[in-house]
């Protein structure tokens, strides 16, 4: 989708769904997307929650960090982002966000195990960003997340939240909700006991099986029509 406009709805999509899936923290937490075609990213803007973001918010911004378009402010942390667009060109979209049992999973220094069909989509890894619990206001520090993240699909910021990475807005945000739901399953089943999960092998052909992109389609759109809803009921 190279439509800017369409991009924009997307984004304001994406962050809406974020907040009634479990990532609401205030204004807190973020979503960007490549421009294609440029070295720039739409982003969404400091000072709003995720339920506000409507596709008039957006801002943009280039890959030094800099807002170049918009009206609102930048968020401090657009570094998380810049810096692993730098590193992953496979990359099409970013989501930051502060979802409870990503961060208390995180604090624990556990790796995420795929106990639940969610956590099969990280089997090539999770990794935990621990250099620091502050927050990621340089574009030094932005490196290092890139490298903690390398090729995987998310990774976990100890005490902080979680950033999870895709091919497109709709991918990247389907897998950010997977992965706060993984994680509140792995918790449960860790508070209850010893629990089981599914071998690395068995848990690439999940993956496979699962999250086929015509699935992920029809997963994106069932989120689009729940997070309409809650637009027309506040």
């Amino acid at each position: 989708m190279s439509n800017v406009k369409e991009l924009k709805e997307n984004l304001a999509l994406s962050c809406n769904i974020l907040a009634y899936e479990g990532h609401w923290d205030n204004i807190l937490g973020h979503v960007s997307v490549r421009i294609p075609g440029k070295e720039r990213i739409l982003m969404k803007p400091h000072s709003f929650g995720f339920e506000e973001i409507r596709p008039e918010h957006v801002i943009e911004v280039d890959l030094d960090g800099n807002k170049v378009g918009g009206k609102y402010e930048r968020h401090s942390e657009v570094f998380i982002h810049t810096e692993i667009f730098k590193a992953r060109p496979d990359v099409h979209c970013v989501v930051h966000s502060h979802p409870p049992h990503a961060v208390a999973l995180g604090s624990l220094r556990q790796p995420l195990r795929p106990i639940s069909h969610e956590g099969n989509i990280f089997y090539e890894g999770l990794p935990l960003f621990d250099l620091t619990t502050a927050l990621i206001r340089t574009p030094e520090l932005g490196v290092e997340v890139a490298k903690s993240l390398g090729r995987c699909r998310g990774l976990l910021m100890k005490n902080h939240g979680s950033t999870v990475v895709g091919e497109s807005i709709e991918v990247a945000t389907l897998y950010a909700i997977f992965l706060e739901k993984a994680a509140r399953i792995q918790l449960m089943a860790m508070a209850s006991g010893d629990p089981s999960w599914t071998n690395h092998e068995e848990s690439a052909i999940k993956y496979e099986q699962i999250y086929t992109p015509h699935r992920l389609g029809s997963m994106w759109d069932y989120f689009v029509r729940r997070a309409k809803k809650f637009r027309k009921s506040t």
